[in-house]
């Protein structure tokens, strides 16, 4: 099947339900040229499915589509940041944070907090993609197992960078800030050519109208007004 993902036309067979239903919403039937063709091997499933801390073969599918998927459009101007993306005022705002940080229980604070002004479109592995005039996110069907994963997109507006913390506050990251936390969040394990594209990658974001932010936080709702003051246009 070919699928339409971040505007890169992408050809891959999933073998299980969860990854073919998150992929529908991108099917596409156009006459565009495949971009990217996407190929995970049974023995591979297997031996990364065993390395798991839980194995589970449909999650894992996912995880092996999405990291290949990610190495694969890094040169040309896109990376998938490990974050919960939302939408606000048609513009998208990404929480980045490692496993466990609560990234996602961040923006379901936004959910309470806001309502119908605010949606997520991806809770794990949203894609950027840089352009020469702008920077576009982009939901995708790669998915940590929440299963919010829609075809949507919209200018991408802030990086958020979560830590814990038991009062909440938020400034503006610095510049090593932002290269060390994307560089995490992003492909931080692939070859020295694709590892000086995705440097080149950074450097057109930091040139670009997005901003980053260091946000220290509870769990309490009073951390999305916190961050939606400071953040939202």
């Amino acid at each position: 099947m070919r699928y339409k993902i971040a505007d890169f036309i992408t050809e891959y067979t999933p073998r299980y339900a969860n990854l073919r239903q998150l992929s529908e919403p991108f099917v596409y039937n156009g006459d565009r040229q495949t971009d990217i063709e996407l190929f995970v091997t049974d023995d591979n499933l297997k031996k990364t499915d065993a390395r798991m801390a839980q194995p589970d073969l449909a999650k894992t599918e996912n995880f092996l589509y999405s990291s290949t998927f990610n190495r694969s459009i890094i040169r040309s101007g896109g990376m998938l940041v490990h974050s919960s993306g939302i939408i606000c005022n048609g513009g998208a705002y990404l929480f980045s944070a490692a496993s466990g940080v609560g990234k996602s229980t961040h923006t379901r604070l936004w959910l309470r907090a806001f309502g119908d002004k605010v949606h997520i479109f991806n809770d794990d592995k949203p894609v950027v993609r840089l352009y020469d005039n702008e920077v576009i996110a982009y939901g995708t069907p790669f998915d940590g197992g929440s299963g919010i994963a829609l075809n949507e997109s919209a200018p991408l507006k802030a990086i958020v960078f979560i830590e814990r913390a038991e009062e909440n506050a938020i400034r503006p990251a610095s510049s090593k800030e932002i290269i060390q936390n994307l560089y995490f969040q992003t492909a931080h394990m692939v070859g020295a050519k694709t590892a000086q594209a995705m440097l080149q990658n950074f450097e057109h974001l930091l040139q670009s109208p997005v901003r980053f932010y260091i946000l220290s936080c509870n769990q309490d709702i009073e951390a999305a007004h916190v961050a939606y003051n400071s953040i939202i246009e």
